[in-house]
């Protein structure tokens, strides 16, 4: 029992470290006073800005409803699970660097190849931090509530898995076409939204009494 924790505090802190990241995301985007003479043209101007405002806030909610997807199908979480779960916030609460340089050198041909390998290297390690959590959980399955299906752990490392595979394609995409990469990382982002799932409302057991 001394290798167990508690998951509610633990919940609660991601929770704040999430909320945190995302929230200063929005810190980025603003117009400069030099475009107050022609303020509509200067918004548009900062299409950069809105677009990795968008894929980092939708990317970040989608890691949220996995995280959260876990933790509330955990009974208990051990060292493991408290060292990787620490390494991912880490890599979340970094995000909005990446994603500053994203929204500031998309204009400049000579930095945005750099910029937004960069940002993608960051969404891989954060993806790698996420796949290794559902890992581990998996490995140890007397983490886990009683009554948490096979299908309810499967359907997890499913929405958390693959992405993977897509951000390094997306990656070798950058290095030829940076842009286009950039809204790759956005579908990316908007699929693992589609794909969280949520805990059942009745366990099995309960729906169907005395089977």
């Amino acid at each position: 029992m001394s290798d167990r924790w508690d998951t509610g505090r633990t919940e609660a802190f991601s929770d704040g470290v999430f909320a945190i990241a995302i929230t200063l995301l929005i810190l980025e985007i603003s117009v400069p006073e030099s475009e107050f003479s022609n303020l509509w043209h200067g918004i548009a101007h900062q299409w950069p800005a809105y677009l990795a405002y968008a894929t980092s806030f939708i990317t970040i909610g989608g890691i949220w409803l996995v995280h959260h997807g876990i933790f509330r199908r955990l009974q208990y979480a051990n060292s493991w699970v408290m060292r990787i779960n620490l390494g991912l916030l880490m890599a979340v609460a970094f995000l909005p660097f990446p994603n500053k340089l994203l929204a500031a050198a998309i204009h400049d041909r000579d930095a945005e190849r750099a910029a937004v390998i960069f940002y993608g290297a960051t969404l891989f390690a954060i993806s790698l931090l996420l796949s290794a959590l559902c890992g581990v959980i998996t490995r140890d399955r007397d983490l886990l509530k009683p009554g948490v299906s096979e299908q309810e752990i499967n359907a997890i490392l499913v929405a958390a898995t693959p992405s993977l595979g897509f951000y390094v394609g997306v990656i070798l995409l950058a290095v030829f076409a940076p842009r286009v990469a950039v809204f790759g990382y956005l579908v990316i982002a908007i699929v693992s939204v589609l794909r969280a799932h949520g805990e059942q409302a009745t366990p099995p057991e309960i729906a169907e009494p005395g089977r």
